[in-house]
């Protein structure tokens, strides 16, 4: 898949606060030979630590499918001896964090990599993808993979392929704002353009809930229930 990709043009329902990504889908062969270097710090978060970053990392591009995932997945993944973090920290606080899992048959998979939004522009994504990368290598994976979609940074598709990856795959997935979800807070999502606010996303699942517990109540209070 060597082609440039199409332009993108995001479908949105407001009534359902939904919308269409693209989704593509990255590799490159782990090369045996190119003396990848650790230039991150190795981390070994807990789950609440975890979280902590990806949400200081994730929330302006509404990150969202660990906290669907749950605390039990994520530690899980925390626990395992294959899956590795790094973290780079600047000015006293945290700049940037990757993580990588090795699969089955060779394949490792960078799940998350990313800069909070003060730290972009400085090489920083360059010490943590070159991170990965190494961890892969010492994993003795064969082939890396990743994933971005439509809701990342316009420049993160051309830092990945700039560090080697090229795409192989896409699809278009339909998603529900996942603050509409009761995922993330109404101040989560400023660097992705939607015709609704996080306000007004919030609110809607509020009002559902509360519609779902006026609901139940009633059913709980109806004769021979």
């Amino acid at each position: 898949m060597n082609d440039p990709l199409d332009p993108f043009q995001r479908y949105c329902r407001a009534d359902q606060f939904g919308y269409s990504s693209r989704v593509v889908f990255l590799e490159q062969p782990v090369d045996s030979t190119t003396a990848w270097a650790e230039k991150a710090r190795r981390w070994f978060p807990g789950v609440e630590d975890y979280l902590q970053a990806y949400h200081r990392v994730g929330n302006p591009w509404l990150w969202s499918d660990r906290l669907a995932q749950g605390r039990a997945a994520i530690a899980r993944d925390l626990d395992n001896p294959d899956h590795r973090c790094w973290r780079l920290d600047q000015g006293g606080g945290l700049a940037g964090f990757c993580e990588l899992i090795l699969r089955r048959d060779g394949q490792a998979e960078i799940l998350h990599c990313g800069l909070v939004p003060g730290a972009r522009g400085q090489g920083l994504g360059q010490r943590l993808m070159g991170s990965a990368l190494a961890g892969a290598q010492a994993l003795g994976a064969r082939r890396i993979w990743l994933h971005t979609c439509s809701e990342d940074s316009v420049a993160a598709l051309g830092f990945y392929q700039r560090a080697g990856f090229r795409p192989f795959a896409t699809r278009l997935e339909w998603v529900i704002d996942p603050r509409r979800r009761g995922l993330l807070g109404a101040d989560a999502g400023d660097q992705v353009d939607l015709p609704w606010t996080g306000a007004q996303a919030v609110h809607a699942f509020s009002a559902a809930a509360d519609a779902g517990s006026t609901a139940s109540r009633a059913a709980e209070t109806r004769p021979g229930s």
